[in-house]
Protein backbone atom coordinates (compact mmCIF):
# COMPACT_ATOMS: atom_id res chain seq x y z
CA UNK A 1 0.00 0.00 0.00
CA UNK A 2 2.85 2.71 0.50
CA UNK A 3 4.02 1.92 -2.55
CA UNK A 4 1.01 2.92 -4.67
CA UNK A 5 0.67 5.85 -2.05
CA UNK A 6 4.55 7.12 -2.66
CA UNK A 7 4.00 6.43 -6.98
CA UNK A 8 -0.03 7.94 -7.13
CA UNK A 9 2.00 10.66 -9.43
CA UNK A 10 2.43 8.12 -12.40
CA UNK A 11 -0.97 5.79 -12.25
CA UNK A 12 -3.83 7.62 -14.14
CA UNK A 13 -6.50 8.88 -11.67
CA UNK A 14 -9.27 11.43 -11.64
CA UNK A 15 -7.12 13.81 -9.11
CA UNK A 16 -3.66 13.75 -11.06
CA UNK A 17 -3.18 17.14 -12.13
CA UNK A 18 -0.67 17.71 -14.73
CA UNK A 19 1.19 20.19 -11.89
CA UNK A 20 1.69 17.12 -10.05
CA UNK A 21 3.10 15.21 -12.90
CA UNK A 22 5.53 18.06 -13.72
CA UNK A 23 6.15 18.61 -9.75
CA UNK A 24 7.27 14.54 -9.53
CA UNK A 25 9.56 14.69 -12.22
CA UNK A 26 11.29 17.66 -11.24
CA UNK A 27 11.77 16.25 -7.55
CA UNK A 28 12.73 13.23 -8.70
CA UNK A 29 15.57 14.45 -11.20
CA UNK A 30 17.08 16.43 -8.69
CA UNK A 31 16.70 14.17 -6.38
CA UNK A 32 19.17 11.83 -8.82
CA UNK A 33 21.05 14.54 -8.99
CA UNK A 34 21.80 15.04 -5.68
CA UNK A 35 23.10 11.34 -5.02
CA UNK A 36 25.09 11.29 -8.06
CA UNK A 37 26.39 14.77 -9.07
CA UNK A 38 28.37 15.51 -5.93
CA UNK A 39 30.01 12.36 -6.18
CA UNK A 40 30.97 12.83 -9.52
CA UNK A 41 32.15 16.28 -9.45
CA UNK A 42 34.41 15.87 -5.98
CA UNK A 43 35.99 12.24 -8.25
CA UNK A 44 36.20 15.11 -11.10
CA UNK A 45 37.97 17.40 -9.53
CA UNK A 46 40.18 15.04 -7.06
CA UNK A 47 41.51 13.44 -10.73
CA UNK A 48 42.23 16.79 -12.38
CA UNK A 49 43.94 18.90 -8.94
CA UNK A 50 46.26 15.03 -8.63
CA UNK A 51 46.94 14.93 -11.85
CA UNK A 52 47.94 18.94 -12.33
CA UNK A 53 50.35 17.67 -9.12
CA UNK A 54 51.81 14.90 -11.25
CA UNK A 55 52.33 16.78 -14.33
CA UNK A 56 53.75 20.02 -12.68
CA UNK A 57 56.27 16.79 -10.89
CA UNK A 58 57.20 15.64 -14.23
CA UNK A 59 57.90 18.89 -15.86
CA UNK A 60 59.68 20.72 -13.21
CA UNK A 61 63.37 19.85 -12.11
CA UNK A 62 66.05 20.87 -9.21
CA UNK A 63 69.00 22.53 -10.27
CA UNK A 64 72.30 23.96 -7.75
CA UNK A 65 71.97 27.77 -7.68
CA UNK A 66 74.67 30.21 -5.27
CA UNK A 67 73.31 33.24 -3.85
CA UNK A 68 74.78 36.30 -5.15
CA UNK A 69 73.17 39.47 -3.77
CA UNK A 70 70.78 39.24 -0.42
CA UNK A 71 67.87 41.05 -1.88
CA UNK A 72 65.97 41.02 1.25
CA UNK A 73 69.01 43.20 3.42
CA UNK A 74 67.96 46.06 0.35
CA UNK A 75 63.87 45.97 1.29
CA UNK A 76 63.46 49.72 2.33
CA UNK A 77 61.59 48.39 5.85
CA UNK A 78 61.14 45.25 7.82
CA UNK A 79 57.39 45.85 6.63
CA UNK A 80 58.17 45.08 3.15
CA UNK A 81 59.52 41.75 4.17
CA UNK A 82 58.19 38.55 4.32
CA UNK A 83 57.22 37.15 8.00
CA UNK A 84 56.75 32.96 6.91
CA UNK A 85 60.34 32.37 6.83
CA UNK A 86 60.40 33.69 2.78
CA UNK A 87 63.25 35.34 1.30
CA UNK A 88 64.04 36.89 -1.77
CA UNK A 89 67.65 36.57 -3.02
CA UNK A 90 69.45 37.34 -6.36
CA UNK A 91 70.97 33.52 -7.50
CA UNK A 92 73.55 32.65 -10.52
CA UNK A 93 72.24 29.19 -12.31
CA UNK A 94 74.19 27.22 -14.85
CA UNK A 95 71.76 25.40 -17.62
CA UNK A 96 72.11 22.26 -18.89
CA UNK A 97 73.78 23.93 -21.87
CA UNK A 98 75.96 25.60 -19.45
CA UNK A 99 74.91 28.90 -19.43
CA UNK A 100 75.19 31.39 -16.79
CA UNK A 101 71.68 32.74 -15.63
CA UNK A 102 71.31 35.20 -12.93
CA UNK A 103 67.22 36.64 -11.51
CA UNK A 104 66.27 37.37 -8.19
CA UNK A 105 64.11 34.84 -6.90
CA UNK A 106 62.00 33.82 -4.05
CA UNK A 107 63.79 31.09 -1.75
CA UNK A 108 62.33 29.27 1.15
CA UNK A 109 64.98 29.89 3.41
CA UNK A 110 68.27 30.66 3.12
CA UNK A 111 69.41 33.40 1.18
CA UNK A 112 73.18 34.70 2.27
CA UNK A 113 75.66 35.80 -0.15
CA UNK A 114 77.46 32.19 -1.20
CA UNK A 115 74.94 30.50 0.25
CA UNK A 116 74.56 27.17 -2.03
CA UNK A 117 70.42 26.65 -2.24
CA UNK A 118 68.07 24.57 -4.44
CA UNK A 119 66.18 26.45 -7.55
CA UNK A 120 63.33 24.48 -9.16
CA UNK A 121 62.86 25.61 -12.79
CA UNK A 122 60.21 24.73 -15.17
CA UNK A 123 60.10 23.03 -18.47
CA UNK A 124 61.23 26.77 -20.36
CA UNK A 125 63.99 26.71 -17.32
CA UNK A 126 62.20 29.88 -15.45
CA UNK A 127 62.17 29.55 -11.92
CA UNK A 128 59.10 28.25 -10.14
CA UNK A 129 58.09 26.75 -7.08
CA UNK A 130 59.06 23.58 -6.25
CA UNK A 131 56.33 20.69 -7.10
CA UNK A 132 54.24 19.41 -4.39
CA UNK A 133 55.13 16.44 -2.46
CA UNK A 134 52.89 13.41 -3.19
CA UNK A 135 51.70 13.87 0.21
CA UNK A 136 50.50 17.74 -0.32
CA UNK A 137 49.41 16.73 -3.91
CA UNK A 138 46.93 14.02 -1.71
CA UNK A 139 45.79 16.38 0.52
CA UNK A 140 45.58 19.53 -2.33
CA UNK A 141 43.24 16.99 -4.13
CA UNK A 142 41.22 15.53 -1.46
CA UNK A 143 40.59 19.06 -0.93
CA UNK A 144 39.36 19.86 -4.29
CA UNK A 145 37.32 17.21 -4.34
CA UNK A 146 35.33 17.32 -1.14
CA UNK A 147 35.03 21.14 -1.67
CA UNK A 148 33.18 20.87 -5.48
CA UNK A 149 31.26 17.53 -4.10
CA UNK A 150 29.52 20.00 -1.19
CA UNK A 151 29.55 23.18 -3.40
CA UNK A 152 28.05 20.70 -6.08
CA UNK A 153 25.28 18.97 -3.24
CA UNK A 154 24.63 22.66 -1.74
CA UNK A 155 23.65 23.65 -4.71
CA UNK A 156 21.28 20.73 -5.94
CA UNK A 157 19.52 21.24 -2.41
CA UNK A 158 19.31 25.16 -2.74
CA UNK A 159 17.72 24.72 -5.77
CA UNK A 160 15.36 21.59 -4.82
CA UNK A 161 14.36 23.76 -1.96
CA UNK A 162 13.01 26.63 -4.20
CA UNK A 163 11.76 24.38 -6.47
CA UNK A 164 9.60 22.74 -3.61
CA UNK A 165 8.56 26.22 -2.79
CA UNK A 166 7.68 27.21 -6.40
CA UNK A 167 5.50 24.04 -6.63
CA UNK A 168 3.75 24.41 -2.95
CA UNK A 169 3.36 28.12 -4.12
CA UNK A 170 1.35 27.01 -7.35
CA UNK A 171 -0.73 24.67 -5.03
CA UNK A 172 -1.75 27.17 -2.62
CA UNK A 173 -2.43 29.77 -5.52
CA UNK A 174 -4.52 26.48 -7.18
CA UNK A 175 -6.26 25.66 -3.86
CA UNK A 176 -7.31 29.34 -3.46
CA UNK A 177 -8.92 29.46 -6.15
CA UNK A 178 -10.83 26.14 -6.11
CA UNK A 179 -11.78 27.10 -2.79
CA UNK A 180 -13.33 30.38 -4.02
CA UNK A 181 -15.81 28.55 -6.22
CA UNK A 182 -16.37 26.00 -3.72
CA UNK A 183 -16.67 28.13 -0.31
CA UNK A 184 -19.94 30.32 -1.40
CA UNK A 185 -21.52 26.43 -1.74
CA UNK A 186 -20.32 25.38 1.55
CA UNK A 187 -21.37 28.71 3.75
CA UNK A 188 -24.94 28.79 2.32
CA UNK A 189 -25.75 24.79 3.07
CA UNK A 190 -24.27 24.96 6.95
CA UNK A 191 -25.30 28.91 7.35
CA UNK A 192 -29.03 28.83 6.61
Amino acid sequence: MADRVRMWRWHRSALRRRCDVVEGVVLMVLSVLLVAGPVLLGVLAFSSTWHTGVRQEQTRHSTPAVVVDDARAAAPSPAVRPSNGETTATVRWHDTNGTEHTQTVRLDHGGEPGEQVTLWLDQHGSPTQAPPSPAARGVQSSAAGLLAAGGAGAAVLLTRHLARERFERGHDRYWGREWMEVEPRWARRYHS
